[in-house]
């Protein structure tokens, strides 16, 4: 994996080339959570969690172990958190898969070239448990913002102050969310190796699934109903893995927009230079 390239000048060239609202796409979906209401958590206990990754101040990699259909060997997702990115996300995402509650949980929400959404239990007792805790409060000191882009996770919100479980991962550069990152959906860490994994699990039922329904019964609701559903099988810290320097499409595009107009302007200069040098020596200078 490469080094994760941070100096000023290609920062501020990001920020220039990438728009700060997109509108919305056509399906105008939103990642949100569904189900009850939370409420409000603090703060603390949340940070001991977060001490055991590595590289420091909560940066850490954690591995998703997926059964696929029709593939007998698990296949997995590789999720590298920057507690930077959201602090408040970073800490909570690590006790989830320190407790456990990932594994046996279904991607239950599958929209192709959109997103992927995940983290309700089939244990209804687990799931309550966790609601207990309350919903999290939004970013308010967020170091270093992320966009959602391909590869990228967040929590899944239904308005501010409402992350619970629910996660999201996007499919595909989906800005039109990043319009709606007011300490709501911020993207904490990305997916480092495993996309076509992510890209296999099972979307034919693609949002019919309740979110109400999975609290209520739980895997039976789950396993009766829509029995080709993907599930993580485990999700466990492992070796912190560098997240790859990438660029959003808008980014890429912008850039690539400087390069032709800085070439543009090089080619101008030096067609005025090879006129002057025609001119001082008594040839046309627009003849070639």
């Amino acid at each position: 994996m490469g080094a994760q390239v941070r100096t000023p000048l290609l920062y501020a060239l990001l920020l220039a080339a990438t728009p700060a609202s997109v509108a919305e796409d056509n399906q105008q979906h939103h990642a949100t959570e569904g189900g009850q209401q939370h409420h409000e958590a603090t703060e603390g206990g949340l940070h001991a969690a977060a001490e055991s990754g590595h590289h420091g101040s909560g940066d850490y990699t954690v591995r998703f172990d997926v059964q696929l259909e029709g593939v007998k060997e698990l296949s997995s997702f590789l999720v590298t958190v920057r507690e930077k990115k959201g602090a408040l996300a970073a800490r909570r995402f690590l006790q989830l898969v320190h407790d456990g509650f990932f594994d046996g949980c279904s991607f239950f929400r599958v929209l192709p070239g959109y997103l992927v959404q995940f983290g309700l239990s089939g244990n209804v007792t687990r799931q309550r448990a966790w609601d207990a805790h309350g919903a999290l409060r939004d970013e308010t000191n967020i170091e270093q913002p992320d966009w959602n882009i391909r590869g990228s996770i967040a929590f899944a919100t239904t308005g501010p102050n409402t992350r619970g479980t629910q996660l999201f991962i996007n499919y595909d550069d989906n800005h039109q969310l990043d319009s709606k990152a007011d300490g709501r959906i911020v993207p904490f860490g990305r997916v480092v190796d495993g996309m076509a994994t992510l890209s296999a699990v099972y979307a034919g039922y693609r949002e019919r699934p309740k979110p109400s329904m999975i609290r209520a019964r739980g895997d039976s609701y789950l396993q009766t109903e829509f029995p080709r559903l993907t599930y993580v099988v485990r999700a466990q810290q492992v070796a912190f893995v560098e997240e790859p320097f990438t660029l959003s499409k808008n980014a890429t595009g912008g850039l690539l927009t400087l390069v032709m107009v800085f070439i543009a302007l090089l080619c101008c200069v030096g067609m005025k230079v090879v006129q002057q040098r025609r001119q001082q020596q008594g040839e046309d200078p627009y003849k070639f």
